[in-house]
């Protein structure tokens, strides 16, 4: 079996590739990006009008407060679980064979809200949630030709 340097939806993995680290992506999705809400996460996102990304995953950042959860070992199971619960549904994001989409999620940062400890089946119910809904507000998204195209 070959390996391909590329992420793809194939299988459900999250390899070190599709984590967002670069700064400067990073800062630029919080200042500029798009967000949703969905208990109990904040879902912050850039888009791309680059068609050719379109079966590639985006990148993924997974932050979780340390005013709200002092112990490291708290913050990291709440991560482990969400990678988790990230990992399983990510082909929720991977559009349709027969649609024309076109724009593309470049990167997604889950930012956890809550103030306490959820269970994991909770987590994972509710990252379906947020995932079928980040899908629907790309999907109604206007591209910056549909807006040139209004004036």
């Amino acid at each position: 079996m070959e390996h391909s340097p590329l992420p793809t939806y194939d299988r459900p993995t999250f390899p070190k590739c599709e984590h967002l680290k670069s700064k400067s992506t990073i800062e630029q999705m919080f200042k500029s990006g798009q967000s949703v809400f969905s208990f109990p996460y904040k879902v912050y996102y850039t888009l791309s009008s680059d068609v050719s990304k379109i079966h590639i995953p985006p990148k993924v950042l997974i932050s979780v407060s340390k005013r709200s959860f002092k112990n490291a070992t708290d913050r990291n199971r709440i991560k482990r679980q969400i990678k988790e619960a990230y990992r399983l549904n990510k082909t929720i994001l991977q559009p349709k064979e027969d649609s024309s989409q076109q724009q593309v999620i470049e990167a997604i940062s889950f930012v956890y809200v809550s103030r306490k400890k959820e269970p994991y089946p909770f987590l994972e119910r509710k990252m379906k949630a947020s995932l079928y809904k980040l899908v629907d507000m790309v999907k109604n998204t206007p591209t910056h030709q549909d807006l040139s195209e209004k004036k």
